[in-house]
């Protein structure tokens, strides 16, 4: 399961690397993921929103991957500047209904801004519900699964309890989950809001 984490230029660094490192571990474990640092266009290098600098990056495959996260950061200028939506709505439409967007924290409103979002249930970090509220129906809760629409709230490291439930929602991987938890030395926090089915 390919898995592409995008990175941007004021991309926040805890929210994309604390959920690439779940991933990561997760292959290191002998769990089939194929975790990549991807840009949207291309470039190699973005710095990110605390003047971290990251180079090697390749770009994103939406047509391959399984999931594209989408971290928080200096979102707003963003949404503003309306590259980074467009380039997203593009993926899920290349992507389609088999790739899954993973917003993390106020990455959220990025998908939001994209028009991905359209009235589904979802979250983002706490300070930034009013924002996500012309996009979602907002849910006060560590992580909303919305199908193909998986988003996480607050915190530096919902993305890391975004990234377990994924794992354990793809591939069945329970088990090795806890292991990986053990492993890291953290317990999930909250609970998983899923629709009634």
């Amino acid at each position: 399961m390919r898995i592409d984490v995008l990175m941007f230029e004021g991309v926040a660094e805890v929210d994309a690397l604390a959920t690439y490192a779940v991933f990561a571990t997760a292959k290191r474990r002998g769990l089939e993921v194929d975790p990549r640092l991807v840009t949207a266009d291309g470039t190699t290098e973005v710095t990110g929103c605390y003047g971290t600098t990251f180079a090697g990056l390749e770009p994103w495959s939406p047509t391959t991957a399984r999931v594209l996260a989408v971290s928080g950061g200096w979102i707003l200028e963003e949404i503003e500047r309306g590259v980074i939506p467009k380039q997203l709505a593009d993926a899920k439409r290349a992507g389609g209904d088999d790739l899954i967007l993973a917003g993390i924290d106020s990455g959220s409103l990025l998908l939001g801004a994209a028009g991905l979002i359209d009235g589904r249930p979802a979250t983002t970090h706490r300070a930034d519900y009013q924002c996500l509220e012309p996009w979602a129906e907002v849910v006060d809760a560590r992580i909303v699964d919305d199908g193909d629409l998986v988003t996480c709230g607050s915190g530096w490291f919902a993305g890391v309890d975004l990234a377990c439930w994924l794992l354990e929602r793809e591939l069945g991987a329970a088990a090795e989950i806890v292991a990986l938890e053990q492993w890291t030395g953290r317990d999930r926090q909250g609970t998983v809001w899923r629709r009634d089915r």
